[in-house]
């Protein structure tokens, strides 16, 4: 290899890895919180695919080096110190390609995970020890050494076959997408959706499986996540299953103090509980499957232009195509015993209100035309609270306090001792009435593992929903008492029917 090629790629490698670097630690931050401190360093908004594509150029800057060295090596002398050094730098290499593309592939993703990131920071180590010797020694010399300084004609053909191959397998690998199999079932089949799956058809139905990760609460942040599908000429079925050791349903209690009633919280402040809450699951439908969320996930405290920050500085979901995603948000508190998922979309992103602390961007609720659950308290503060409602008969544990089992919060009927705990749920009706209803949903927690059914009708006519049919494609994230901080795939799920 000559050396003006040699520099060439070097030059290439050293974009493309600071590049990997940059994006990959602006995801890395989403479920990393010591790692926030570099945040205003790091770049925001659709960091995935710019992750990936990144990816690619490094996987073909090393087989193109691989290459070149099998055919006619690059002949230099360095001494000891670099080319152990270099030796690291190989290493670094080899694990960020393999380990990554093993994430992306959900083969042992979770295991995978690990690696990559510290393979990462292996990768920053060759960084200071490799550059900070050369600068040491050649000052600003060093560009000389390392820029090209002449190009051939072979120079600027391997660039861009480089750049217009990867471009290629970037667009491939964006919108490859695992595949799950929709049995059909007679329409006179009965399926109860009580979260047990005791129909027989259940047990025929083909599994898929997929490692989600990056949760908070979860061992090593992940779980892996099993899902069935059965359809008949108007609905559709889905059963879910994840590994979960703990069954949460306390979510932010209300504790009487002796300076008033309090919520209790650890993060709620911010919009990123992660202690006092309660289960969640998550589906998202889309009429497009590119890679991490179809273009809905915004990375960092400012993502949006001309909107607001975010509190917790991991993001927004919003549609920037005009195209609205579909979302399914079972609750374990707030809407299993409603028997419902609470049916979501992501949009574009909403004006901000003026007084309402929490801006949550292209996340909002289908309409409805009646029902909903509240919050217990009438404004919130990290100092104290008043309730709204009291119950009027306390039990000793309660998730929810339904409207017509309590009664208007009033300071001299206000008795209850120190260390009572009150719901901060407060049901106005058992269930939704309208769009927000459109999916029916039931989950049981038994033996470490959460079981969950959910069903609608293929097409709603809503124009927030999205239609079940082939080519839908779909993202699951499990919630483990976690407000925001769920689990996560990067290659979607295609639905094929057989009907």
């Amino acid at each position: 290899m000559e050396r003006q090629t040699f520099i060439v790629l070097h030059v290439l490698a050293i974009v493309t890895v600071i590049g990997s670097m940059l994006t990959g630690f602006r995801i890395s931050i989403v479920s990393q919180d010591w790692f926030a401190a570099v945040s205003i360093l790091l770049p925001q908004g659709l960091i995935h695919a710019w992750h990936l594509g990144f990816a690619v150029g490094l996987t073909l800057l090393a087989t193109a080096y691989v290459g070149y060295s099998l055919r006619a090596p690059f002949r230099s002398y360095p001494s000891i110190y670099h080319k152990c050094i270099n030796y690291l730098g190989y290493l670094s290499i080899c694990l960020i390609v393999l380990s990554g593309w093993a994430v992306w592939a959900n083969f042992h993703s979770h295991y995978a995970r690990g690696i990559h990131q510290v393979a990462m920071w292996l990768m920053v180590s060759y960084f200071i020890l490799h550059a900070w010797i050369y600068i040491l020694q050649k000052g600003r010399g060093v560009f000389g050494a390392i820029l090209p300084k002449r190009f051939k004609f072979a120079h600027i053909a391997i660039t861009l076959c480089l750049v217009t191959l990867g471009l290629f397998i970037h667009t491939f690998t964006l919108n490859t997408s695992h595949q799950l199999e929709v049995q059909t079932i007679a329409d006179n089949v009965f399926i109860d959706i009580d979260g047990k799956a005791s129909e027989a058809q259940w047990q025929l139905a083909p599994t898929f499986k997929v490692t989600t990760i990056g949760g908070a609460n979860f061992e090593n942040g992940s779980t892996e996540v099993s899902i069935k599908a059965l359809a008949n000429q108007y609905e559709s079925y889905f059963l879910i299953s994840w590994q979960d050791k703990s069954k949460s349903t306390n979510h932010l209690p209300l504790l009487k103090t002796a300076d008033g009633w309090q919520v209790q919280e650890n993060g709620f402040y911010r919009f990123d509980e992660r202690t006092f809450y309660e289960d969640k699951f998550a589906v998202m439908l889309s009429e497009g499957c590119q890679a991490a969320g179809d273009n809905t996930y915004h990375a960092g405290s400012k993502p949006l232009k001309d909107k607001p920050k975010n509190w917790h500085g991991k993001g927004y979901h919003a549609s920037l195509d005009g195209k609205v995603r579909d979302l399914w948000h079972w609750k374990a508190v707030r809407t299993n015993d409603m028997y419902l998922a609470d049916d979501n979309f992501i949009g574009p992103p909403s004006e901000h209100l003026k007084g309402k602390r929490r801006y949550s961007a292209g996340y909002q609720a289908d309409g409805k035309e009646s029902g909903a659950y509240v919050m217990n308290w009438q404004w919130y503060s990290n100092t104290g609270i008043s309730p709204k409602r009291l119950p009027i008969h306390v039990q000793s544990h309660q998730a929810v306090l339904p409207w017509f089992g309590s009664k208007p919060y009033q300071h001299q009927q206000d008795i209850y001792p120190i260390g009572t705990f009150l719901p901060s749920v407060l049901y106005r009706s058992n269930r939704f009435e309208g769009d927000r209803a459109d999916v029916r949903a039931r989950g049981e927690w038994q033996d470490g593992r959460w079981t969950l059914e959910l069903v609608r009708k293929h097409n709603t006519q809503s124009k927030y929903d999205i239609p079940l049919k082939t080519g839908t494609c779909m993202w699951v994230s499990a919630f483990d008492h976690a407000q925001i901080a769920h689990t996560r795939h990067i290659k979607a799920i295609k639905l094929r029917y057989a009907l």
